[in-house]
């Protein structure tokens, strides 16, 4: 077989057909990630800080129907998301420590990524409306998305030839699945509220833990009694 390189004018392309960018390239899509993802957790998280002091609203305000229709999509994403949570943190730690350079097959992050959007098509339009349920519905969508941008980097990052780009590349797929992660708990935290404001019960709709990541309170799940106003964030 010949191993003639192409010509200097000709890129050669990946086994999908795609051409490989170069570092230059790189630089510029991790950047454009990391400040997309950043614009995106800092607004879910705010969004859902903010929702969190609708706490204080006569119980009831909340419409009990579209809440429980939306714990019901947010039960069924979680039961999607956690396997592919769980199954990222072998290949991006949660423990600050550097990602394995040799990065896992294909398959493997076809199957994250095919579970992402599963869970995306749980959710659909975010309502018209300023309520606190449209604020929950909008932080649960938003760290989806930023979980299909961690899920992208790191696909992307098996392509770049240069390890010290690589591991560049993993740490923002690392950050992005950690920022992801802590939006999706601001926006749990605050459909745990709205269920309680809807006269249901304490719904505990939370991802595996990554650092900075609000947790359930102590509360039992399913029990109807309000926590304490900062209950939020002091147990697992």
């Amino acid at each position: 077989m010949s191993t003639r390189k192409p010509p200097s004018d000709t890129v050669p392309e990946t086994q999908d057909g795609a051409a490989p960018a170069t570092a230059a390239t790189w630089w510029l899509t991790a950047c454009s990630l990391v400040l997309v993802g950043v614009l995106v957790a800092a607004s879910v998280v705010f969004l859902g800080r903010d929702g969190a002091g609708s706490a204080a609203a006569p119980a009831g305000e909340a419409s009990a129907a579209p809440v429980d229709d939306l714990v019901e999509h947010t039960r069924m994403a979680v039961e999607g998301l956690t396997p592919i949570v769980e199954d990222m943190e072998e290949f991006l730690p949660t423990d600050g420590s550097h990602p394995p350079l040799d990065t896992t097959d294909a398959a493997t992050v076809n199957s994250w990524r095919t579970g992402v959007q599963e869970a995306a098509g749980h959710f659909g339009d975010p309502p018209s409306d300023a309520s606190s349920h449209s604020v929950a519905h909008t932080g649960l969508t938003s760290s989806v998305r930023l979980l299909s941008m961690a899920v992208e980097t790191y696909a992307q990052a098996a392509q770049a030839e240069d390890e010290e780009l690589r591991m560049d590349v993993l740490h923002i797929a690392m950050d992005l699945r950690n920022e992801a992660v802590v939006s999706w708990s601001a926006a749990a935290t605050q459909l745990d509220l709205l269920s309680l404001e809807a006269g249901g019960e304490h719904v505990h709709l939370y991802l595996p833990d990554v650092p900075g990541a609000l947790r359930p309170d102590g509360a039992e799940e399913g029990g109807g009694d309000p926590a304490p106003a900062d209950g939020h964030g002091d147990d697992h």
